[in-house]
């Protein structure tokens, strides 16, 4: 890993040949400064994203890709979605839509590593196909990004250019659910056996599910991402502590980031693993 200026790296992506597909970290961990610096240096490219949340950029020259939707690029003329599931996304990126560049935002090094920390998802699989292919990986470095465990650990000679910059990580707008989400959240906590495995989703019913299963005891999780929720379990002792809580990404307050630093209670994993049908089979009395 060779850590670059801003200038030196804006140099290096404006010479790339043709019209280069770079794949970023997407959700609440989007490399927004290196994003700008691409769309600064590069006049024509293709930027595939999961759920991207800041601003896309449109116009000429650039096509937005994704097969999961966020507020980032929702409406946007030049946006093209490729149905999928989640856990099929690598596929796609090993074989159709290959990248040339992959950005990510990642922990600073520890020991000879980096930590893409609440980010993993397609990552690893990215990173895996754009090295296959002789392209390029791009860090972010962060000091605020958690270092988390998992898949989430990058050998740093997996990264071939690096820029540093400090900025806060993004959060949600809160939403605290309102009384219908309440009462639907209370009913489904009550199909809620103790030392159930959960999986969780984003909005405000999920968020109330979880804010009625506080009184439970033994509970397990296993979930494409998880919240504040989780953390709000682990403070009430809902949660088994004798079994990892297992995602792919998260997102929330800086607290639940501070939280998820470090934390071996914690193991982040890549979509092929947490998406996985028969993985998820396994868990002990799981519940959605």
């Amino acid at each position: 890993m060779r850590v670059v200026s801003q200038e030196d790296l804006a140099r290096v992506l404006g010479g790339l040949p043709g019209r280069p597909r770079m794949v970023a970290g997407g959700n609440f961990a989007a490399p927004r400064r290196a994003l700008r610096i691409l769309d600064a240096a590069v006049a024509e490219y293709r930027l595939f994203m999961l759920n991207a949340q800041t601003e896309m950029p449109e116009r000429e020259g650039v096509d937005l890709e994704t097969p999961f939707v966020g507020a980032g690029m929702r409406g946007r003329a030049n946006l093209r979605y490729f149905p999928s599931r989640l856990s099929l996304v690598p596929n796609l990126l090993k074989d159709s839509l290959p990248p040339d560049v992959v950005i990510v935002q990642t922990s600073p090094p520890v020991g000879g590593t980096v930590s893409l920390g609440i980010e993993v998802n397609i990552l690893p699989a990215a990173i895996e196909a754009v090295r296959a292919r002789g392209g390029l990986v791009v860090a972010q470095i962060n000091p605020r990004m958690p270092y988390t465990f998992g898949d989430a650990v990058l050998a740093t000679d997996e990264v071939d250019l690096a820029i540093e910059d400090d900025e806060p990580l993004a959060t949600p707008v809160p939403r605290p659910p309102g009384e219908v989400a309440h009462e639907i959240g209370e009913r489904v906590a009550r199909l809620v056996p103790r030392d159930a495995t959960l999986q969780l989703g984003i909005g405000a019913i999920p968020d109330a599910v979880l804010s009625s299963l506080l009184d439970r005891r033994g509970l397990r999780v296993w979930s494409e991402m998880f919240s504040d929720g989780v953390l709000a379990l682990e403070k009430a002792g809902a949660l088994d502590t004798g079994t990892p809580i297992t995602a792919s990404f998260a997102f929330g307050s800086p607290e639940l980031y501070a939280w998820a630093d470090r934390n071996d209670r914690i193991r982040m994993l890549r979509t092929e693993k947490t998406n996985d049908p028969s993985l998820i089979a396994r868990c002990p009395g799981w519940s959605r």
